[in-house]
């Protein structure tokens, strides 16, 4: 080896690896950029949805864009007072709620002498609760929360500041989208240009059908829960529809989220509905899940249960809050990119079907099936071409 060839791989090892840790200084900044992206995909299609009725693009994009402020900021403001209000009241009920359980736990043990002989009573008075130790109960709630809900370098404490910012960049991204892609054209060889602007129509297309199919999910989520609770006499049943809607947006765990509100509602109003609420909600969470979500976008975002699970985890770690929240659209996006760059450019298996099988005694084989490779065209008329002009 030539002393200029190791001090041309010197060099690139030096650079990759200042490069990584740039990445990692600027992580949380760089999530901020890709959640402004991910909200301007979302705003785009309301958009271009006023654009194919001839709307100005500039007069759409504005429109579509407060639209949705304006229906996230109502939410916002109708969701947390309601669910606070009713943490209020269940705290201030909570000493007579815990005697109401108790008196319930006697009366199974003296309805079964097989839960009396292996359960012990409660004696009156002796599950009650002090305001003092009401209280004590009440901090470590809050002591124990905050430092989860702050996590992911200080975006919970800047909130408002850091909304603004990718509200900001979204309607930027919005104002002239070509902009970027003509840029990215000047980073690679003319005669990969036409890929490079094909890859970016793969991405928008990624983040376009998770949204929709996120979209699906949280309209389903929200009729089941409203009609199915709504029968049973859930208090508060519209709040709980729209937050378990929301909960939608972080796969997996989310469908769990709501059972909080669930039982602040229900063990304000009645505990002893808590056991017939809960296991319906779950039941419901499992046939959206499922069932009829998975049918109807028909599996476009194919993704491992337990892949996107260990994502999650990765990004939670690593980002906070916010990582948990774009996990998917995160993995969705680095799935499109290996596809397309590695698996169809580098290994040319584009058009090619790859199946494994498993057999009665456990043993895999790959089934490969070979289909007519078919080679996207870019539009040539005047309106899809990117002008290579400085």
């Amino acid at each position: 080896m030539t002393f200029a060839t190791f001090t041309k791989r010197f060099l690139l090892v030096a650079f990759v690896t200042l490069l990584l840790v740039a990445l990692w200084f600027f992580r949380n900044t760089l999530l901020l950029g890709f959640l402004a992206t991910v909200l301007a995909v979302g705003i785009s299609i309301p958009a271009n949805w006023l654009i194919r009725r001839r709307w100005p693009r500039a007069l759409a994009n504005v429109t579509a864009a407060l639209s949705v402020g304006i229906v996230a900021l109502f939410l916002l403001l109708w969701l947390l007072p309601t669910i606070a209000a009713e943490l209020g009241g269940l705290l201030a009920s909570l000493p007579q709620g815990v005697e109401n359980l108790a008196g319930l736990y006697n009366s199974l043990l003296e309805r079964s002498e097989t839960l009396a002989r292996v359960l012990p009573a409660i004696e009156p008075g002796e599950a009650s609760l002090s305001e003092e130790e009401i209280r004590q109960l009440f901090e470590g709630v809050v002591n124990n929360g905050l430092p989860i809900l702050v996590s992911g370098g200080g975006v919970a404490f800047n909130f408002l500041t850091n909304f603004i910012l990718v509200v900001f960049l979204a309607l930027l991204f919005l104002a002239d989208p070509t902009a970027y892609v003509k840029a990215s054209l000047y980073l690679v060889p003319e005669s990969y240009r036409l890929r490079m602007t094909e890859l970016w129509g793969e991405l928008y297309k990624t983040l376009k059908t998770w949204l929709s199919a996120l979209f699906i999910s949280i309209s389903i989520t929200v009729t089941l829960v409203l009609v199915i609770l709504g029968l049973l006499g859930m208090p508060n049943v519209l709040v709980v529809a729209v937050f378990a809607g929301f909960a939608t947006f972080v796969p997996n765990i989310g469908a769990f989220l709501p059972i909080i509100p669930i039982t602040i509602f229900t063990l304000a109003d009645d505990p002893v509905n808590l056991f017939a609420m809960v296991p319906a909600y779950l039941a419901i969470q499992l046939v959206e899940s499922n069932v009829l979500t998975p049918l109807i976008v028909k599996r476009e975002l194919n993704i491992p249960a337990a892949g996107m699970l260990l994502v999650q985890i990765i990004a939670g770690l690593i980002f906070g809050l916010l990582g948990l929240l774009l996990a998917v659209p995160l993995l969705a996006v680095v799935i499109t990119l290996v596809r397309e760059l590695y698996s169809y450019d580098v290994l040319g298996l584009r058009g090619r079907g790859l199946e494994v099988s498993l057999d009665k005694e456990s043993k895999l084989s790959i089934v490969s099936t070979k289909e007519a490779v078919q080679t996207k065209k870019i539009p040539r008329h005047p309106e899809a071409e990117v002008s290579s002009e400085p």
